[in-house]
């Protein structure tokens, strides 16, 4: 004989047998329950058994469901709690909401009623487990590639270490990545969320994951341009598609100047590598000016002799000289140019120095900053490589 998969555990804490016993009959072959006729009592299972959902009375000897609410809270800050209370008690009812109650009941209960809320805030408990240890998977993550990246700092190489470090962060995300699709199917779903910014917050996490996806893969490619992958480039299109991504959801104004003719500002690369590079750059200038009263970004392209230049200024808030120096060190706290410092532009700037460019900062404070790029134009960028021959261009 099979036995019935529970749906998850609920903790009933109510003074009179009557009501305990009936949640405990209706709910028993669905949940695993435990009872409690006191707040002690019940605080002490709360300890012992993590339930999923709390169901409380709110008139008790003792202690009240009140100071009841209060202590759980302070125990476990996310458990849903669902107050019992009688037709005179409603003031009291809402008073718990304010203390953190997910919401109440009156007493007698419609047996229907209760299965469907009871079922309603398990399922909302299980989400935001799920959701905390997408969280904590997330922070793990991030510190052990800040540890790892830190015990390189020397950079004279990017061999076994760097190696190994990707090696052991691609599964590892690629499980979160799975399992937060998996979060956003079941909330779309069920059309409703834990809380009122868990949507946007599972965005925040999504976007986040995919970006250390994309800095590890970034990473694993330092050092060994694929020949096979090389391709004319029109610059200013690229930083346009880039711009069209960044500000997106933004009412950022940039323009881009082009001096003499588009098709000369063309270059050799790996499209998805240079495409990152000035991502990170233009989404570093977007951060930088988003809140400033007038946001502006200027990309201007000129030619210096063989080579093009690419100038990236915004009116952001800038970032002082001292700060400037460190910028391109790894996960370095002093590293800020806004959000996009750290690993991303150490990156951005060994993909650029792979492709025989250069990048160079100016910064002061109040006034913005200039990211500048030098790289060779695509007639030119030939005798720049050792193996010229291998180049596909397309």
């Amino acid at each position: 004989m099979e036995t019935k998969q529970l749906l998850g555990k609920v903790l009933v804490i109510d003074d009179e047998r009557g009501p305990r016993e009936s949640l405990r009959m209706v709910l028993k072959y669905d949940y695993e329950m435990f009872l409690a006729d006191r707040v002690d009592g019940g605080i002490k299972l709360l300890r012992e058994h993590k339930p999923d959902l709390v169901i409380m009375d709110i008139r008790m000897p003792e202690k009240s469901g009140i100071e009841g609410l209060q202590e759980i809270r302070e125990i476990d800050p996310h458990v849903s709690i669902i107050m019992l209370t009688g037709y005179g008690d409603l003031d009291t009812a809402q008073k718990a909401i304010r203390f953190g109650a997910n919401d109440y009941l009156q007493k007698p209960f419609d047996t229907t009623e209760i299965q469907e809320i009871v079922k309603k805030y398990v399922d909302r408990s299980k989400l935001n487990q799920r959701k905390r240890k997408a969280q904590e998977e997330m922070q793990k993550m991030t510190q052990s590639l800040g540890r790892e990246v830190g015990r390189t700092t020397q950079l004279t190489s990017l061999g076994a270490a760097s190696s190994e470090l990707v090696r052991d962060l691609r599964n590892p995300l690629t499980i979160v990545r799975g399992y937060l699709d998996l979060l956003n199917y079941e909330l779309k779903e069920k059309q409703e969320m834990a809380s009122p910014g868990m949507e946007e917050y599972l965005d925040q996490i999504e976007v986040n994951v995919e970006r250390c996806a994309e800095l590890v893969e970034s990473w694993r490619a330092l050092g060994r341009i694929d020949f096979s992958q090389m391709q004319r480039i029109n610059v200013p299109k690229l930083v346009n598609d880039c711009f069209r991504d960044a500000a997106a959801h933004s009412e950022i104004a940039f323009t881009v100047q082009v001096e003499g003719f588009e098709e000369q500002y063309e270059m050799l690369g790996e499209r998805l590598q240079i495409r990152r590079a000035l991502q990170n750059l233009i989404d570093n200038a977007v951060h930088a000016v988003e809140q400033q009263p007038d946001p502006c970004i200027t990309v201007t392209f000129s030619m210096e002799n063989e080579d093009m230049e690419i100038e990236i200024r915004d009116n952001g808030c800038g970032v002082d000289t001292k700060a400037l120096r460190w910028i391109f060190e790894p996960f370095d706290d002093t590293a800020t140019i806004e959000k996009g410092a750290g690993l991303g532009l150490f990156i951005t700037k060994k993909v650029l120095e792979e492709h025989r460019g250069i990048l160079q900062f100016e910064s002061h404070v109040g006034e913005g900053t200039v990211a500048t790029v030098r790289i060779p134009q695509a007639h030119t960028a030939l005798g720049h490589y050792s193996r010229p021959d291998a180049i596909v261009l397309s």
